[in-house]
C-alpha cells in the first residue's frame, strides 16, 4: 500500500475511533488493503453485547469527563472491542453499569442490574477483559492501572452488599441461580426481537465513538434509548461560542465506506440562530433511528469542575470549521 494511502487510512481510522496517531498507523499497517477500517462484529453475540454496553454507557456515564462518556478512544476488531478510559472516575461509573448484580426491589422482587452473565475473564497491568458466559464475546477496558480496577471493583462489591444485593460476577465461570433464571425467562433486553433487529446501531455507534470529539465539538454528551432499542437519542451540549459541526458529524456517520447504513431524514432548529435543534438519521431498512439533539448550555464551573472543563475546552479548541446541513424538503426531525 502506498505511504500516502496508508497515512490517509490511518487518519480516517483515528477520526472514527479517536485513537492516537501511532496506534492508528499500527492498526492500518496490520490490515489487508481491502479490509474495513471499522469492522462489524463477526459474531451476533458480540454485536448484542456491544448494544447492551452502549445502553449502559448512556445510562451510567453522566458525569463530567474530558472525553464524551469518559472514553478516550475505541479499538474495534471483528471479535472484540476495546474502550480506552480517560480516568479512574470513568472506570468507576462504567464498571457499576456493566458488572451484573442482583438487587432487591421495593416491591419485594429482585432484579439484575448490569449485563447478565458478564464476567471478568482476564486482567493485565492496565486492562481487564470482560466476557459473557458461554458466548464468543470480548470487551476490554484499558487505561487505568490494575490497582484502580481493583479499587473500583471492591467499592462496587461493598455498595452491592450494603444494599442487600449479590455481586453476581464474583461467581466466576458459572451462573448464579438468579442470573440463570433471569436468562431462562429471557428477561435481558437483547431477547426482544425489535432490539435484536436494531442492535447494529448502538454497536456501530460505540465502534465509532471517536466522532463525538474528533468531528463534533460538544462539551458533554448524554443520551438514551426508547422503543425497545429502535430509537436512540444523543444529546450534545455545546458552549456558547463553539461551532456545532452538525453537517460534519452527519457526513461521517453516513459515509458509505466507514459510516453506518443511515440517511439524513430531517433537521430543524428550535431556536433562532440554530443553537437548539434536532437532526434525524434513519436506517435505510427502517430498523433503527438516531436522533441528535443539540443545545448550548453554560454549566456552572464549580472549583471541583474547573480542571475537567479546562481540559474539555482544550480538546474542543483543536477542532475547527463549520459546514451547513443540506436542505430537507419537509425540514422536520421529530420523534
Amino acid at each position: 500500500m502506498p505511504v500516502s494511502q496508508s497515512s490517509s487510512r490511518a487518519r480516517t481510522y483515528a477520526l472514527y475511533t479517536g485513537a492516537p496517531r501511532q496506534l492508528a498507523s499500527n492498526v492500518v499497517a496490520a490490515l489487508t488493503p481491502a479490509g474495513p477500517l471499522i469492522p462489524a462484529p463477526a459474531e451476533p453475540a458480540q454485536l448484542l453485547l456491544e448494544s447492551e454496553v452502549f445502553y449502559q454507557v448512556l445510562s451510567c456515564q453522566r458525569r463530567f469527563f474530558e472525553y464524551p462518556f469518559g472514553i478516550r478512544y475505541v479499538e474495534p476488531s471483528a471479535d472484540s472491542l476495546g474502550l480506552q478510559l480517560d480516568s479512574n472516575a470513568s472506570l468507576d461509573s462504567l464498571l457499576s453499569g456493566l458488572l451484573p448484580c442482583r438487587m432487591p426491589m421495593g416491591d419485594g422482587r429482585d432484579e439484575i442490574y448490569g449485563i447478565n452473565g458478564l464476567r471478568v475473564h482476564a486482567r493485565t497491568t492496565h486492562s481487564v477483559e470482560l466476557r459473557r458466559l458461554g458466548q464468543p464475546t470480548s470487551l476490554r477496558l484499558t487505561g487505568p492501572s490494575r490497582r484502580a480496577f481493583e479499587r473500583a471493583e471492591a467499592a462496587l462489591v461493598a455498595r452491592v452488599h450494603e444494599n442487600g444485593g449479590e455481586a453476581c460476577w464474583l461467581a466466576g465461570d458459572t451462573w448464579t441461580g438468579y442470573e440463570r433464571r433471569w436468562e431462562d425467562d429471557r428477561q435481558p433486553l437483547v431477547y426482544e426481537s425489535i432490539w435484536r433487529d436494531a442492535a447494529w446501531l448502538p454497536s456501530g455507534l460505540l465502534r465509532r465513538l471517536g466522532l463525538l470529539h474528533t468531528v463534533a465539538t460538544p462539551q458533554v454528551v448524554t443520551g438514551h434509548e426508547s422503543r425497545l432499542g429502535e430509537w436512540w437519542v444523543l444529546e450534545l451540549d455545546y458552549d456558547s461560542d463553539t461551532a456545532l459541526r452538525r453537517a460534519e458529524l452527519v457526513q461521517a456517520l453516513t459515509d458509505p465506506d466507514h459510516g453506518l447504513p443511515l440517511e439524513l431524514r430531517g433537521h430543524r432548529d428550535l431556536s433562532p440562530g440554530g443553537s437548539l435543534g434536532l437532526v434525524l438519521l434513519q436506517a435505510l431498512d427502517r430498523t433503527a433511528t438516531l436522533q441528535l439533539r443539540y443545545d448550548r448550555f453554560q454549566y456552572k464551573i464549580t472549583p471541583e469542575r474547573t480542571e475537567v472543563f479546562e481540559v474539555i475546552q482544550r480538546r474542543i479548541s483543536k477542532v475547527t470549521g463549520n459546514a451547513s446541513l443540506p436542505s430537507i424538503p419537509d425540514g422536520s426531525a421529530t420523534g
